[in-house]
């Protein structure tokens, strides 16, 4: 973390001051230069040479990696995560449930041969035919069958002419399951059911998406974070070394290198700290993000953006119109409409078995061949037309249903309502929180420009004698935060476009793919710090002078 091009930077022990005599003050200014030339990293042609080959192929790897953007991590989301894999699935399955729902409707065979080959009455009896229920709540039937033998009287109409007996019957309700039937019912119910699989896939997107969203930008906060406790740390490790070849100069006391030891191993568990925050939020990113077998990808650290997105100015939101088209494409809402609609097809069907089951029947039938007995009383053809009817008298199954069904449509309703009520929340929520971030991230930015110019002007008044280390490791811990609180800034506001998206329910890939095609900011930032115009040493005696009395 080069604040400002200043390299020099203090720890915080009370007592250690700088030189205060005049003379010593130039001498001590001087020895610092001289320190800092020798301390500086070998030119960079230098290092080239004496870099292996291998280490140079895997600069040159890791250079042309390119960095991991959210709309790479929501593509994996969207081709491999489990959750949303098995939200897939929720149309085949609905699309079988409609399918059984239509095997009430099933064409049905059905065939027998019966024999009584002992005893006085040996007869054998075959048969075959075909039956179906109709979608009106009737059924169809027609068939052959063939008796041949001797019956008992009281089984008589099991004999048939030689040729055998065709026979066609057909019954359809006039009241009870007319207009509406159990497999009917069902059918439509599945079809719901079906039609709401879409917005329930819908809103598994956008629950995990919005979860990845968050990982991801808490994954480039907390590497940006761990860069800027790296920096900090190595400004402690350089001035170590200058402290070192001042003490055995004579020009530092030893109290000086001890406390800039102890900054250094303070500095390292800070940086620690952020490569364990850092490293976590990497291992929950990899929940999300997938290799081409499903399995979770841990992403490297060379994956890591180096600066966050542009920021695009927000302007004012028309919420009334923002809410209208966030209710028409939110997936809550649809799915609850098809839930209430299932249920108002069960009271349907609970109104209708309050009425009587009164069914109109017919059966013809017609035996063929020579007469089976010498009365010859089954060769005409015979036709019986009728009604049947059933009621029960308290009718307590339906009119219990009919009671639990209007309870469940008023709690659907008042669910309905309650959500939508959420999503209006959920979407004024978000909007304020981008609004207000925004204005957040460019606080933050004037905060860190002026914390840079104040810590550059505090340490030339440290090289000059004015300050002690103590008060310029302040001012270097206290820049390093303002620095951090920037990147949480831009964090929380990237956060707050993906809650807003989420809430308008957009699609999170389509968003991400505009989000991951702005250029990188320009904001200052770690490994992007701002060069700090120099100062004369006039105007840091002056900036360092007591007011003059009265």
């Amino acid at each position: 973390m080069l604040w400002g091009g200043c390299t020099i930077h203090a720890g915080a022990q009370e007592g250690i001051r700088a030189p205060q005599d005049e003379t010593d003050q130039r001498s001590f200014a001087a020895f610092l230069a001289m320190v800092e030339d020798e301390v500086q990293p070998p030119p960079a042609e230098v290092v080239e040479s004496n870099t292996s080959e291998g280490a140079q192929a895997a600069q040159s790897t890791a250079a042309a990696e390119e960095p991991l953007k959210l709309a790479d991590v929501l593509a994996s989301l969207y081709r491999a995560y489990p959750d949303i894999q098995r939200a897939r699935q929720l149309r085949p399955l609905a699309g079988g449930e409609l399918l059984s729902a239509y095997g009430a409707y099933d064409t049905r065979f059905n065939a027998h041969s019966l024999s009584e080959p002992t005893g006085f009455y040996e007869n054998y009896r075959s048969g075959l035919g075909v039956a179906r229920q109709t979608w009106w709540g009737g059924y169809l039937s027609a068939g052959y069958r063939i008796g041949r033998g001797f019956y008992q009287p009281w089984y008589k109409e099991r004999q048939t002419d030689d040729a055998g007996e065709f026979k066609i019957s057909a019954a359809q309700p006039l009241l009870q399951g007319r207009a509406i039937d159990p497999q009917r019912v069902a059918v439509f119910q599945a079809s719901l059911q079906q039609q709401a699989a879409e917005p329930q896939f819908q809103q598994a997107i956008l629950s995990i998406s919005s979860e990845a969203i968050e990982v991801y930008w808490e994954w480039v906060a907390a590497g940006a974070v761990l860069q800027a406790q790296q920096e900090l740390l190595d400004l402690a490790v350089k001035r170590g070394k200058q402290f070192e070849v001042g003490v055995k100069a004579g020009k530092f006391a030893t109290i000086n290198l001890v406390l800039n030891q102890q900054l250094i191993a303070e500095r390292s568990a800070l940086r620690l700290k952020a490569q364990q925050n850092f490293q976590a939020t990497a291992f929950k990113l990899g929940l999300y993000l997938r290799d081409e077998s499903g399995r979770p990808l841990v992403p490297a650290k060379s994956w890591l953006p180096t600066q966050f997105p542009v920021i695009k100015q927000q302007t004012e939101f028309d919420f009334n119109a923002d809410l209208a088209a966030a209710l028409g494409r939110r997936p809550e809402p649809q799915i609850l409409q098809y839930e209430l609609r299932q249920v108002q097809w069960d009271r349907r069907l609970a109104c209708n078995e309050l009425l009587p089951r009164f069914d109109f029947v017919t059966e013809a039938s017609q035996d063929m061949g020579e007469p089976a007995t010498k009365s010859d009383d089954k060769g005409e053809f015979e036709l019986m037309i009728g009604f049947q009817s059933e009621v029960p008298i308290q009718r307590r199954k339906a009119r219990g249903k009919i009671q639990s069904t209007s309870a469940k449509i008023i709690q659907i309703n008042e669910k309905l309502r309650l959500v939508r009520d959420k999503i209006a929340t959920d979407l004024q929520i978000a909007q304020n929180q981008l609004m207000l971030a925004q204005q957040i991230v460019e606080q933050s930015e004037l905060s860190l420009r002026a914390a840079l110019d104040t810590l550059a002007r505090y340490q030339k008044g440290f090289e000059k004698g004015y300050i002690d280390l103590i008060y310029l490791n302040l001012l270097e811990t206290k820049a390093n935060e303002t620095e951090i609180k920037l990147v949480e800034a831009q964090r929380d506001w990237f956060t707050a476009l993906g809650a807003m998206q989420i809430a308008l329910g957009l699609d999170p890939l389509d968003q991400a793919v505009v989000v991951s095609s702005l250029p990188a900011s320009e904001r200052p930032g770690p490994g992007n710090l701002p060069e700090v115009e120099a100062f004369d040493d006039q105007e840091i005696e002056q900036a360092f002078q007591p007011p003059a009395a009265d």
